[in-house]
């Protein structure tokens, strides 16, 4: 028997946001590793992976997790590949 996907908005109510805060630290943390490229890609990575699991009924929360981790590490990311083009006018 085929299951229907259905599609399921993630919203703000659906983040985690101890998980954002942890990702952002754990962000922070990786712009001393890793260049802000590579992490920004990372991030997307797993946002993109956990967006495309909350839409499925059985992975609905470990998806909410996975986009909150992906948008928490997005921001210290974002933030300095900002200050990386800004510099390089």
């Amino acid at each position: 028997m085929l299951t229907m996907w259905t599609v399921a908005k993630l919203e703000v109510e659906d983040l985690r946001w101890s998980w954002v805060v942890i990702a952002v630290a754990a962000g922070l943390l990786g712009l001393l590793v890793l260049p802000p490229i590579y992490l920004f890609f990372l991030a997307a990575v797993i946002g993109f992976a956990g967006m495309s699991m909350f839409s499925t009924r059985t992975h609905r929360a470990s998806g909410a997790t996975f986009a909150s981790i992906g948008l928490g590490m997005l921001i210290p990311a974002a933030a300095a590949l900002v200050l990386q083009g800004i510099n390089s006018l």
